[in-house]
C-alpha cells in the first residue's frame, strides 16, 4: 500500500464520519418538519457540507481511485471512473440544492413545500449512505487485494 493511502486513510474514514452524522441530523430534520430548525445547526451544515463532501471526493481520489488497478482490469478502471466522476457530480450538486433549502427555511422562505423539503432531504442523505458504504467496501477489497501473496506468475515477472 502507498503511503498516500496510508496517510489518506484515517482522513477519509474522518469524512465519512461527519458526513454519516450530518446524515443523521438531516434524517432528524425531516422526520419532524414542519418544525423550526434550529439556526445554529442550519449554519453548521449550511456552511460545511459542500466543503466536507468537496475534501471527501479529493480524498476518494487519492485512497480509492488511484488503486482500483488492484480490483480491476483496465476496462472496468476506464468504466468506474466515469461512474465515480458522474457520482461526484450528483453528490456535489444534491449537497448545495440541501445547504439551500436549509438556507431558505432558516430565512423563513422556503419555495418548496414541506413534503418537497423530507424528500430532498431523504434523498441526499439515503444517496450519501449507499455512498459511503460501497467506498467502503472497496477500499476493504483493496486492502485484501493489497495484502495478498504474489501469484507465481506475478513472482516470476517481478524476478525478472
Amino acid at each position: 500500500m502507498t503511503k498516500t493511502f496510508s496517510k489518506c486513510f484515517p482522513e477519509l474514514e474522518a469524512c465519512y464520519g461527519q458526513l454519516i452524522a450530518w446524515c443523521d441530523l438531516l434524517e432528524a430534520i425531516a422526520d419532524f418538519l414542519p418544525c423550526h430548525v434550529d439556526e445554529r445547526l442550519c449554519d453548521t451544515i449550511t456552511n460545511g457540507l459542500v466543503p466536507l463532501l468537496r475534501t471527501t471526493h479529493w480524498l476518494e481520489e487519492q485512497v480509492v481511485s488511484t488503486h482500483l488497478g488492484l480490483i480491476m482490469d483496465d476496462d472496468e478502471l476506464a468504466e468506474a471512473a466515469d461512474r465515480r466522476r458522474t457520482s461526484r457530480l450528483w453528490d456535489a450538486d444534491a449537497a448545495q440544492e440541501v445547504v439551500d433549502a436549509l438556507c431558505e427555511l432558516k430565512a423563513g422562505r422556503c419555495h418548496l413545500s414541506w413534503d418537497a423539503v423530507g424528500y430532498l432531504l431523504r434523498s441526499f442523505f439515503c444517496s450519501m449512505r449507499r455512498h459511503i458504504k460501497a467506498e467502503r467496501e472497496i477500499v476493504g477489497q483493496i486492502l485484501k487485494a493489497s495484502v495478498r501473496p504474489a501469484t507465481p506468475a506475478e513472482t516470476v515477472i517481478e524476478a525478472a
